[in-house]
């Protein structure tokens, strides 16, 4: 039974492959959420908002799911679902975890 992301496959198998990463405790193992919502509550309306959030599943199981360790990294508004165009979305996020990523080395190497 899967009672937190620590107990999952994915988790285990990143952990394998990435010993490094899993042993420092300051790196962070975070997922992207997605859903669409209609913030109108007009059921007729073909209008779609796509809120991205990142969870970080390091956390404790009694915190990794409560709203304030939660991010609302982007909201994307638009007539259809992002379906493949989601990459357009998601590219400047990933370069901001990279830049934080590669700051973090930096002060961190001294």
């Amino acid at each position: 039974m899967l009672h937190h992301p620590i107990d999952s496959p994915q988790w285990i198998k990143s952990n394998k492959d990435y010993p490094e990463f899993g042993e420092e405790a300051r790196n962070l193992k975070i997922a992207l959420s997605t859903n669409r919502m209609n913030p109108h509550g007009i059921q007729s309306n073909s209008h779609n908002t796509w809120p991205l959030i990142l969870v970080i599943y390091n956390l404790p199981p009694w915190l990794c799911m409560k709203h304030k360790y939660m991010m609302w990294s982007m909201l994307i508004s638009r007539p259809k679902q992002p379906a493949n165009d989601i990459d357009e979305y998601l590219a400047p996020l990933i370069e901001d975890l990279k830049q934080m990523w590669d700051t973090s080395v930096e002060v961190y190497d001294g």
